[in-house]
């Protein structure tokens, strides 16, 4: 049998096409005619590679943790202060949550926007929450054996509050707040670290 035509696209890169426009208008609020667009493909050519949309939601949020939460976990994962790692993570929050588009952290807006009986979604999501918290976790274990978190301070704990206060940043950013009232938030998170 003679293979098939060779795909005239990159994969990753309409791939992060696709994960843009879930990110800036959710998996409901996109349309199937404006995805193929942005992403610059024929509805066939996006069967054939990514099945349906919802199959291209879950490749975009798989893409979303190969690229931006590995970004985030080799941040916290650094060799330098792990108290400073986790500065630098949350201050990427609080830039998202400034973004004048209003796009805030793709993975907070899905699980905003998401049908809790899609356990398939949910999951993915939810795994990777805890891969993110399990980062931060890491880094602070490391911040106290090193003197930087008092040790009355519980990492797990801390590690989960951070984590809530990115995904509350993140929707709240939605809301259009002044750059100010982000810092604010970002400043009061940070405060938890002391």
């Amino acid at each position: 049998m003679p293979a098939g035509r060779p795909k005239a696209f990159d994969e990753e890169e309409v791939l992060e096409r696709a994960m843009d426009v879930f990110w800036l208008r959710g998996y409901q609020g996109t349309a199937t005619a404006e995805l193929l667009k942005r992403m610059g493909i024929g509805r066939q050519s996006m069967y054939d590679t990514f099945g349906s949309k919802r199959d291209l939601f879950l490749r975009a949020i798989l893409h979303y943790r190969d690229t931006r939460l590995k970004e985030a976990l080799a941040t916290l994962d650094r060799p330098q202060s792990p108290l400073q790692n986790v500065a630098d993570v949350l201050h990427y929050f609080e830039r998202l949550a400034q973004d004048k588009e209003s796009k805030g952290c793709f993975v907070a807006n899905s699980l905003v926007e998401v049908n809790a009986h899609d356990e398939e979604i949910v999951t993915l999501l939810k795994d990777t929450l805890g891969a993110l918290e399990g980062g931060i976790l890491k880094a602070l274990h490391r911040a106290q054996a090193e003197g930087e978190l008092p040790p009355g301070k519980s990492p797990r704990a801390l590690a989960r509050a951070l984590t809530n206060a990115i995904v509350g940043m993140a929707v709240t950013g939605k809301l259009g707040l002044s750059n100010a009232s982000v810092s604010d938030i970002y400043a009061g998170t940070l405060s938890m670290l002391e």
